[in-house]
């Protein structure tokens, strides 16, 4: 057939079509319960992202020998990994037969289909012909079939049926969501542009509503029967399946110890807190994806917790807990009675610390599921008064709403910005603040003649991984990081502080 083939035939070289889909990829992270800590979540939203956002991007169609698997969140736009690419010739048309990997576990519904930059729609809800593009008067030479994934999954009658040789009937893909893109060439070598105007057969990319996770919400969802979960873009229960998957931090094997009743609690309440209405739409959402083998775990679900202001956290009673962004009055108070010191304590800021100016880079739908820069969050009387910009950047590729990302940023301009800073050092009533997220702090100091001068007296958050224990010859005592919070930061008002999206390119 090589004489027939010509311009249409893309190599295959590297990539192994018969076995690709029976082949396990060893790639689960391990990790004991003693690193589940404070450290991988806590204050994600100003936590540096390592991971590249081109990579949780997605959307390239690849060629690799050995893809790595890929695992998405919410409602994404993706490419994926070519797993068979071959010609045959099918009723006079030599076509190219080309799998996709779109997705490492089962999907709930593919919502859209992309060739390159076009949108196309099928004869089919999920498969068939490509109608309106890619074709030569009224014939079409594009046509796509899709596999969401199922534990059993359907194979692709046409593989086996073309290429018996090498692709058997049981080659389903269990557990790998998938498209087959089929591309003929046309008979007549000059309507190949005309089918094809960008020269070369397109990418296959899909709109989708990835993985569906458990509720612990919902009585009907069962934490180890993935069929009675369902969709969501809620960030709490997407860092939820991710701390308890085997392809994230795999410790469902722990959940035992680490989902006790209170921390079930924990999360439970902050996902509702997730849904509730701000700007109208929910509060936080979340929608991103990660490579299983090149991606590290700690950032994956650092850009997971940044949609939410979130942190997790160790417990008291050694379950895992969460805590995500929402105005909440700290339930505990400390005094002089049981402040028994404090270093490092510092009030207003420092220049090398300041920020008035906060960016953002966020994903878009509106720009193809492009990571796209937010607009600024500016401290104009600051700017004016100081008369420089000091700005900090913060990444949230897991956002995919202006408006959302801008909370983010005023939250985070109000946490670069304490007015008080350091460390106290509290007697054993500092253990109660082990699950605590905010305290308030009474702190005065004795004027010359003897009266006392209130030094602090406000609200301030826990820095995270800060609590340290001690037990001396003086009995128990704390030393706890903590900054100045102001509650006001999580306050919204969308008309006046949303601000504008980056424009919507023209299709003109």
């Amino acid at each position: 057939m090589a004489e027939a083939v010509g311009a249409l035939i893309l190599t295959a070289a590297g990539v192994e079509g018969a076995t690709a889909l029976t082949t396990t990829i060893v790639g689960t992270v391990a990790i004991t319960a003693a690193s589940v800590g404070l450290s991988l979540g806590a204050n994600a939203l100003l936590a540096k992202q390592t991971t590249s956002d081109e990579r949780q991007n997605g959307q390239l169609t690849t060629r690799q020998p050995t893809p790595s698997r890929r695992r998405n969140y919410g409602r994404m736009k993706v490419g994926g990994a070519t797993i068979f690419s071959e010609v045959e010739e099918v009723l006079g048309i030599v076509t190219l037969f080309r799998l996709v990997a779109i997705n490492e576990g089962e999907i709930d519904a593919f919502e859209q289909f992309w060739l390159d930059d076009n949108y196309v729609l099928l004869s089919g809800a999920t498969s068939g012909l490509v109608l309106g593009a890619y074709m030569v008067g009224a014939a079409s030479f594009a046509a796509m079939d899709s596999r969401v994934g199922l534990p059993t999954e359907t194979d692709y009658g046409i593989l086996t049926t073309n290429f018996p040789s090498i692709w058997g009937a049981d080659y389903r893909g269990d557990g790998i969501a998938s498209v087959l893109l089929e591309t003929g060439q046309p008979t007549n070598f000059d309507n190949f542009t005309t089918a094809y105007p960008g020269g070369t057969p397109p990418n296959p990319r899909v709109v989708a509503r990835f993985v569906k996770v458990w509720d612990p919400r919902d009585g009907g969802h069962d934490k180890d029967d993935p069929s009675t979960w369902t969709w969501t873009d809620n960030p709490v229960l997407i860092a939820l399946d991710f701390h308890r998957h085997a392809d994230g931090l795999g410790l469902a094997v722990l959940d035992s110890t680490l989902l006790t009743v209170a921390a079930l609690a924990e999360w439970s309440a902050a996902a509702t807190i997730c849904e509730e209405t701000v700007g109208g739409i929910a509060r936080y959402r979340c929608g991103g994806g990660y490579s299983i083998a090149e991606d590290a775990p700690a950032d994956v679900l650092a850009s997971i917790l940044a949609t939410c202001d979130g942190q997790t956290y160790l417990r008291g009673d050694g379950g895992l807990g969460i805590r995500v962004g929402k105005t909440v009055s700290p339930s505990i108070t400390l005094t002089d009675d049981h402040i028994l010191g404090y270093s490092d304590l510092k009030k207003g800021d420092n220049v090398f610390l300041a920020c008035n100016e906060v960016t953002a880079k966020y994903t878009s739908p509106d720009h193809d599921y492009q990571v796209v820069d937010a607009d600024p969050w500016r401290d104009e009387a600051d700017i004016t008064d100081r008369g420089q910009v000091l700005t900090k950047a913060i990444s949230l590729p897991w956002v995919q709403n202006h408006s959302q990302a801008r909370r983010l940023m005023k939250i985070a301009h109000a946490r670069f910005n304490p007015e008080w800073s350091g460390t106290i050092i509290t007697d054993m009533a500092g253990l109660a603040l082990l699950n605590e997220r905010y305290v308030h702090l009474t702190i005065s100091e004795v004027d010359v003649d003897g009266s006392a001068l209130n030094l602090i007296d406000g609200d301030f958050e826990i820095l995270p991984d800060s609590i340290d224990v001690s037990i001396g010859e003086t009995g128990i005592t704390c030393r706890i990081g903590v900054s100045s919070i102001d509650q006001n930061a999580y306050d919204w008002n969308e008309g006046t502080e949303a601000g504008g999206p980056p424009a919507i390119p023209s299709d003109e």
